[in-house]
């Protein structure tokens, strides 16, 4: 083990400085921005891996990455040194060294002085393990720190005394509370002290990580946290506060904003494995379409488990179709289209051996290899197979082909990118690199960043006009920028919907803003009618509504109101209508989805433009005592507050509304909203716990006065995504207060948002003692924008003032 010191003080060097280690080791420090610094410590034979993919200050890097020490994009600070060149500082961040042993001290100027922000552990701060090739980082930590973030990890949203691991995994079936490590790889933690003041630090690499929050203790040092890198560098970046909600935004802007979505993909979706595994899966897909026209379910895309690709040995081959399962494959696809339904394909990027393109992808190297350059043979789902290595260009191009003929060609709308965790256990595997050989280990996580990226781009290049839509399951910070996620194969549960909830959350946080769960629970037991009517719930008014479920060993009894079994497959589903006691409940909330729809693809826009998350815990916006580490409660932007019931049995919840200055207006649903809103409700003062009823089927939802809220009041059938009269309603303040929400709404699938067409509305409220003055236009103006009209809660015997406009 070598500890490093410094054998230098720091010399200018463009954006910051450098200074010399002791085992051949550099150290660089560059003031990316006024609330961004980057600290690299670099082997004397420089980085293995020369480039960076997660960081995106532009908005997204070259296929072949960015240099990792790259300077472009950022506003770079004038700096200068001190004389005996141990401080580095801008006008805003100052970052002091320590030689022997090394350890570095990051502050922040704030409110006419420097606060320190991170500061390394006095001894044995950076190591280098030789025998290990890990280099590991160490910190002080106080005790009333708290930790977020790192994705979608188990547990609490505060890991606070836990030791993680960045190591993506097929975790099916895991426990939401205490599994590591899941699907993702996100090596960003935020630190939050006794003040409530945030920062963030991010370690780009996208090598295993250890990261421990507080699990181990020493003898010989005072409260730390640490970071074990899998290779022989460090780069990381400190994002400065002080607030949580500058923190996050930040963060997002480094690495990227995430892609805004198509307006379709935000309403709700079902799929299940059974119905794309069964013999005859043409029929039971356009069967369920048709029962959930019948029982009038409100659906905006249908998701196609890989059944479609199975041979007739019953293993899956991407970019196959069994045509004996789908016997008119034009016919399926015309009447998803007949119904309004998009449709996104599950493709995989492992060809098992015996797949008919096999030889092909070998001939031009386009899969991982071995040490022998043969393909890396792995066991992957079904059998033996080899992973693809998108770091080849050819290998991309076969795939995009793929995609483009035998996906989108074939009629699918989109690409559901699964099982990409790259679980290599050939420590020798080696990538293409993009003609420079890399070690696979040291960069697993970029095979799904790029899998998802070449998707991304096919459906471009093929349908130029609309933006597409991605999903993956696994993959590194950056995915956003492509890509909807979700939490994986969830287990049905009461313990799982308690921690998923915590669990997207931290996704929230962590540059994964688009993301949900999959409702009734992936894997395990059929969901009893209880929990399938508040896993509906809770969903409702997440950012991804998707039912799936894979049953393969659940009892077969299914409550059917005709009483007559389906066929056996495709019995085992969790579906809308399974359980006839809380159908109506499921319908309610689905529709309760679709009247959130046009805030929910608002706040998508937000995210898109300013990288805020669409759900986030309380403690985001409100840092009083009662919401710091409340999990069980989120806010669907900054007004509307959310608290599913998550107890089995629970007919009530208690709920905790922040903020004691404000109103909270219990949300009625299923009223009609008018101009006069005479409907009475229950309104709560902030700053206090309330307890409300809730039956099944009932979601407690409250919005804060001042909120301005567009609500859809009508939409097609085939299509309730789209709505055709949007109710911007208004939850009016006291006297005196004045009110501008800007709102978002366009065609929901074009780019021409970008070219400056973007379809935003202004309403405009002055709260006087005797009247509500609101302006407000008549339409959105797009063309088929829906019509808008006028709600005001909170009249309080003020007469209405409508001003309309074009």
């Amino acid at each position: 083990m070598t500890v490093l010191h410094a054998e230098s003080g720091f010399t200018l060097n463009q954006s910051g400085a450098i200074a010399r280690l002791s085992a051949g080791y550099s150290l660089r420090v560059d003031l990316l921005e006024s609330w961004l610094c980057r600290v690299a410590i670099v082997p004397e034979h420089g980085f293995t891996v020369e480039n960076s993919w997660m960081v995106a200050p532009d908005g997204d890097v070259p296929w072949e990455g960015r240099p990792r020490l790259d300077t472009s994009g950022f506003n770079c600070q004038a700096i200068e040194i001190d004389q005996a060149a141990v401080v580095l500082r801008s006008d805003s961040m100052r970052v002091r060294m320590q030689a022997a042993p090394l350890a570095l001290e990051i502050s922040q100027w704030r409110n006419g002085g420097w606060s320190t922000i991170m500061q390394d552990r006095p001894m044995a701060a950076y190591r280098y393990l030789e025998q290990r090739g890990q280099l590991l980082h160490a910190q002080t930590r106080r005790v009333a720190d708290r930790h977020l973030g790192l994705g979608d990890k188990s547990g609490s949203i505060d890991r606070t005394g836990r030791r993680v691991r960045c190591l993506q995994t097929d975790a099916l079936g895991y426990d939401a509370e205490t599994s590591d490590p899941l699907y993702k790889h996100v090596p960003w933690i935020i630190v939050g002290d006794d003040s409530n003041d945030y920062c963030g630090i991010f370690y780009d690499t996208l090598a295993e990580l250890a990261i421990d929050l507080g699990a181990e203790h020493s003898n010989y040092h005072d409260h730390y946290r640490s970071v074990e890198v899998y290779e022989d560098a460090l780069v990381y970046y400190v994002v400065c506060g002080p607030e949580l909600s500058s923190v996050v935004p930040r963060f997002q802007q480094l690495v990227g904003k995430p892609h805004l979505q198509p307006r379709w993909s935000a309403g709700f979706a079902f799929t299940s494995m059974h119905h794309a595994d069964s013999d005859n899966a043409q029929a039971v897909m356009l069967d369920f379409i048709r029962e959930c026209r019948q029982r009038d379910i409100p659906i905006s895309a249908l998701h196609s488990g890989s059944g479609y690709t199975t041979g007739e040995d019953g293993r899956r081959y991407v970019f196959t179709w069994n045509t004996r399962k789908f016997p008119d494959r034009d016919g399926f696809f015309n009447a998803l289209r007949q119904a309004g339904l998009h449709s996104c394909a599950n493709i995989k990027p492992v060809l098992l051996t015996e797949h008919p393109s096999f030889a092909e992808v070998a001939a031009f190297d386009g899969f991982i290899t071995d040490a022998d350059g043969k393909p890396a043979i792995e066991m992957f789902w079904g059998g033996p197979g080899a992973s693809l290595d998108f770091t080849n260009p050819d290998t991309v191009a076969w795939w995009q082909n793929g995609v483009r003929s035998q996906v989108l060609g074939a009629g699918f709308t989109a690409t559901w990118n699964d099982n990409n965790e790259c679980e290599l256990w050939d420590e020798q595997a080696g990538l293409h690199g993009f003609g420079h050989r890399l070690p696979a280990m040291q960069v697993r996580p970029l095979q799904a960043l790029l899998m998802i990226r070449a998707s991304f781009e096919a459906a471009i290049e093929r349908q130029p006009g609309l933006r597409p839509y991605t999903i993956s399951r696994a993959g590194p910070v950056g995915i956003s920028r492509y890509a909807q996620t979700w939490s994986g194969d969830n287990k049905t549960s009461w313990h799982t919907l308690r921690w998923n909830l915590a669990n997207g959350l931290s996704m929230s946080l962590s540059g994964l803003p688009l993301h949900g769960h999959d409702i009734g629970g992936f894997d395990g037991p059929r969901p009893t009618a209880e929990l399938l009517c508040r896993w509906v719930e809770m969903m409702a008014l997440h950012p991804r509504a998707v039912m799936n479920s894979w049953k393969p060993d659940a009892d077969m009894e299914v409550e059917s109101a005709s009483g007559a079994a389906p066929p056996a497959e495709e019995s085992r589903a969790t579906l809308p209508w399974m359980h006839e006691s809380v159908e109506a409940h499921v319908r309610h909330n689905l529709r309760l989805r679709y009247r959130f729809l046009p805030w929910i693809y608002h706040l998508s826009w937000c995210a898109h433009c300013q990288g805020t998350p669409v759900v986030v815990p309380l403690e985001y916006y409100y840092q009083e005592p009662q919401s710091i580490g409340e999990q069980t409660q989120f806010l669907l932007g900054e007004s509307v507050l959310v608290a599913p019931v998550i107890e089995e049995g629970a007919v009530a919840r208690q709920v905790y509304l922040p903020d004691d200055s404000a109103i909270w207006y219990e949300w009625k649903p299923g009223v009609t909203l008018d101009a006069s809103d005479n409907t009475p409700r229950s309104v709560h003062r902030g700053g206090r716990v309330v307890t409300v009823a809730a039956e099944p089927g009932d979601l407690p939802v409250f919005v804060r006065e001042g909120a301005v809220l567009p609500i859809a009041q009508e939409w097609p059938d085939h299509q309730p995504h789209n709505a055709i009269i949007v109710c911007v309603t208004i939850f009016a303040i006291a006297a005196g207060g004045l009110l501008e929400q800007e709102l978002f709404y366009d065609d929901g699938e074009s780019w021409d948002f970008q070219r400056g067409t973007a379809q935003t509305i202004t309403v405009s409220v002055e709260c006087g003692e005797q009247r509500v003055q609101v302006k407000a236009p008549s339409r959105w103006p797009a063309e088929g924008g829906p019509v808008v009209e006028i709600a005001v809660v909170g009249l309080a015997g003020r007469k209405l003032e409508l001003i309309r406009h074009e």
